[in-house]
């Protein structure tokens, strides 16, 4: 695939990158390509960062693909965090929600702590008054503290 065969050899070979600490971000429908590498080669990257997925797409297809991973594997090596905003339920008090999110998000999590796999670590946070958009910022900054831990210096 592009990810795999150019754009991550472009980088590493250009930039200061460090293969081990690879991270996928992704927000919205970015969110879902992640979720669908995580289920296809979940080896590409070591953390997944999933953003307000879009999990909803296609019918909740992305649920057939978790339950075929898991007919097929018995492990899931990869460390995932999900954010999402608290607004991102339908309801006359969200902003612009016409699905679940939230509840998409919670459903995931579950399933994939279900699976009791040794090398999967999950997590997820709902962000209180955030929406679609505003959620981002915080929860890039929030999952990439998550998933990237500060390294401590030998003193």
């Amino acid at each position: 695939n592009y990810l795999k065969a150019s754009a991550i050899p472009f980088i590493e070979e250009r930039f200061r990158a460090d293969p081990a600490r690879r991270v996928l971000l992704g927000h919205s429908y970015g969110g879902l390509l992640g979720a669908q590498i995580l289920f296809t080669d979940p080896t590409l990257f070591n953390a997944y960062v999933l953003g307000s997925p879009s999990f909803w797409f296609d019918a909740r297809h992305i649920m057939k693909m978790e339950a075929s991973y898991a007919r097929n594997h018995r492990d899931l090596p990869a460390d995932v965090f999900m954010y999402i905003g608290g607004y991102e339920v339908p309801g006359p008090s969200t902003r612009n929600a016409s699905v679940d999110m939230v509840g998409d998000v919670r459903t995931m999590e579950q399933v994939l702590e279900s699976r009791s796999y040794a090398s999967l670590k999950v997590q997820s946070a709902v962000l209180a008054d955030e929406d679609h958009l505003t959620v981002a910022p915080v929860g890039f900054t929030r999952a990439l503290m998550a998933v990237l831990p500060l390294e401590r210096q030998p003193r």
